[in-house]
């Protein structure tokens, strides 16, 4: 009873915030970027509780399980890669831009940019198809952790966990999604500590990982696959619109400079916390091993920290997964109304933003439902939905914070990166061997390379041969 009153009060406590925040929500600014006035620690927390899902708890703790010391380089590259350098590197021009061109989300960021209202249109259709994928997945995590704790049914607790969220993010907007996050985040933080402190008490220390059999045999181990997962989540948060965005966010480019170890630390605390738990895992349930890898961490937790405990570290796998997909619904919701049909009502964003949870929701279920591995029915669909979006962002978003600015160059770009993981993910669902599916993350991005280059040079030769026949 009390494991469950603390679920139901972080719940509550969630559900409040989006109340709170509702009046400051009302203008489209205030709802879409939260007036622009967001600080150092909010913008760490709030970009590390986004990008550190449910995923990396239970299903990167399930690649440790299943993969053992290889997926650590996955750990790794999130930590240098996707948080260090995306501040470094990208965080504060990012933000100047969007200041300088008065844009609310970044396909507008691109439409005014290149002048393209097209442009603005075709990134904002990607980013609804991607992130519902997505958020798909990290409903699915949350779920199973929260059934198998519970004993209540998967699907029952992914359409409850989406409505939490649905309602809060319709309230506030983007101040709910920054202060839920900075809550989620710090429970989130705690509970992958607490676990894995445990787990390492349990197993007999760091050492005792070194010796970490994984769950499957060295034959089924795919070096390339897990190279192209780390490549996945770390560089492709560099074109992620519910990543990129909030960097929009922040009061200025001195803020997002005083946030990046803030946001570095976290991401080490969080990731490097699941991956090792999942090694913990490997060495602790040996003689019982779990019915699905996916339930590896949800039956550590039961183990290390009994059946009370255990009910709590739910809590920080559900704000790990509504810090999340509270980010994705509002993106989702603002790519469909304010991108592609140019609709600027805060009560249509609202609308949008509660529908996009509900058919994520949808899709979750039917993941779960599937009767196949569930750990490779959401690698699947989580590796589809973020190759999509950031085939098409990444490489325009480097181009363009670089200064480099030829609109053929990233409608190529974004339209390639785009096809090429559509056509990976479809090859995938129908069971269709492809080329280096194993690498389809970086098949995707070079192939996007390719088109951004080849279209910077056929451009300019294109318009002096036009200019040669006037």
């Amino acid at each position: 009873m009390i494991s469950e009153s603390v679920v139901a009060a972080y719940l509550a406590a969630s559900l409040a915030l989006g109340a709170v925040f509702k009046s400051k929500a009302d203008t489209i600014e205030g709802f879409l970027v939260a007036n622009r006035e967001i600080g150092d620690w909010l913008l760490a927390f709030t970009f590390g509780a986004t990008y550190f899902s449910s995923v990396v708890i239970v299903v990167g703790g399930a690649w440790a399980y299943m993969w053992g010391q290889p997926s650590l380089l996955i750990p790794l590259f999130n930590v240098v890669l996707g948080a260090l350098a995306t501040f470094m590197l990208l965080g504060r021009r990012i933000n100047t831009l969007s200041l300088e061109h008065d844009a609310l989300t970044v396909p507008e960021l691109f439409g005014r940019i290149y002048s393209s209202r097209g442009l603005q249109r075709l990134l904002g259709l990607v980013t609804a198809v991607g992130l519902t994928l997505y958020a798909a997945t990290v409903i699915s995590g949350a779920a199973a952790m929260v059934g198998t704790v519970f004993h209540v049914n998967l699907a029952a607790a992914a359409f409850v966990i989406a409505a939490i969220m649905a309602v809060y993010v319709a309230l506030g907007g983007m101040y709910s999604v920054v202060w839920t996050d900075t809550l989620q985040g710090v429970i989130m933080a705690a509970g992958v500590a607490v676990l894995l402190a445990l787990s390492l008490g349990h197993a007999g220390g760091l050492a005792a990982l070194e010796n970490a059999k994984p769950a499957l045999p060295p034959s089924k181990i795919n070096l390339r696959l897990i190279f192209d997962l780390a490549l996945l989540t770390s560089i492709a948060v560099w074109g992620l619109p519910q990543l990129v965005n909030r960097f929009y966010t922040a009061r200025g480019p001195k803020v997002v400079r005083r946030a990046t170890g803030i946001a570095t630390l976290f991401a080490f605390i969080v990731t490097y916390g699941s991956f090792l738990s999942g090694l913990a895992a490997a060495v602790i349930l040996q003689s019982h091993p779990p019915s699905d890898p996916l339930k590896a961490i949800p039956a550590l937790a039961s183990i290390v920290m009994g059946p009370v405990g255990a009910a709590m570290f739910s809590a920080a796998v559900l704000a790990a997964a509504m810090s999340t997909a509270d980010s994705i619904a509002l993106t989702v919701g603002s790519a469909v109304i304010y991108d592609v049909l140019g609709v600027r009502d805060t009560r249509a964003l609202r609308a949008a933003s509660f529908l996009s949870m509900i058919v994520a929701a949808g899709i979750a279920v039917a993941t779960l439902s599937l009767p196949k591995e569930l750990a490779s029915a959401v690698t699947t669909i989580f590796k589809t939905g973020w190759t999509l979006t950031a085939g098409a962002f990444l490489v325009p978003v480097v181009a363009t914070v670089m200064g480099a600015r030829s609109r053929a160059a990233v409608v190529a770009s974004s339209l390639v990166g785009a096809l090429v993981a559509l056509a990976y993910g479809a090859s995938r669902a129908a069971h269709i061997a492809a080329p280096l599916a194993d690498l389809s993350f970086a098949v995707t991005i070079a192939a996007s390379l390719a088109a951004y280059i080849a279209a910077s040079i056929a451009a300019p030769c294109g318009r002096a041969l036009s200019r040669r026949g006037a």
